[in-house]
């Protein structure tokens, strides 16, 4: 008899630790998805760890049935994980953007100053990319960049780390978005940050 309690209690423990770390993956999504909302395109990295930790998830839920004492504890690690990434998905959802606003206007004075040094933004119509006036950086504020271009009104630099929608980055355009002209970009893809500058992402 003390045999069998002492398993109980063991599988009890087991249990224990088993919602406590379906909690901790479920704060490691919503982080996940908080990291995520900062990029003007979710990068690759973030679909991956993301799938990851589901699986993780699924992996602690499956298993032996734990006994009656212990029986509601897995349901409740399930329900706590999932809310708290729902909440973290709700965040990004509802801040319209505000993890890329608020990480972008830390890194906005290290933007500014490149275009200040680039010159005046092109103005000849063209259905492609134009060369970037001046020497590309790697880093701007917290973002990397892979790539700088310019476009008809405005200059383009590409976030490093691929996104889901594949081409992301930040556009400057101090006249305005593109000519209906302009093929380079996808109209639709540009989300206003604050004066001439914008998110693009090309949703492709």
């Amino acid at each position: 008899m003390a045999t069998t309690s002492a398993t109980v209690v063991s599988r009890t423990e087991r249990e224990c630790v088993r919602a406590a770390g379906l909690l901790a993956l479920g704060a490691a999504g919503a982080v996940v998805l908080l990291w995520a909302g900062s990029f003007p395109g979710w990068p690759l990295a973030a679909g991956v760890v993301f799938s990851v930790l589901v699986i993780a998830g699924v992996l602690l839920v499956s298993g032996v049935v734990p006994p009656a004492p212990a029986r509601w504890l897995r349901p409740l690690g399930v329900v706590a994980a999932v809310v708290v990434v729902v909440v973290g998905g709700v965040l990004v959802e509802r801040s319209a953007g505000g993890a890329l606003e608020a990480r972008f206007t830390a890194s906005r004075p290290a933007f500014e100053a490149l275009v200040a040094d680039s010159g005046p933004v092109p103005r000849t119509v063209a259905d492609h990319w134009l060369p970037f006036p001046g020497t590309c950086p790697t880093q701007l504020g917290s973002y990397r960049i892979a790539e700088c271009h310019a476009f008809t009104g405005g200059f383009m630099f590409l976030q490093e780390r691929d996104a889901l929608s594949d081409d992301a980055g930040f556009a400057y355009a101090p006249h305005g978005l593109p000519a209906k002209g302009e093929q380079a970009l996808s109209a639709n893809g540009f989300t206003h940050l604050d004066g001439p500058w914008y998110a693009w992402s090309c949703r492709c």
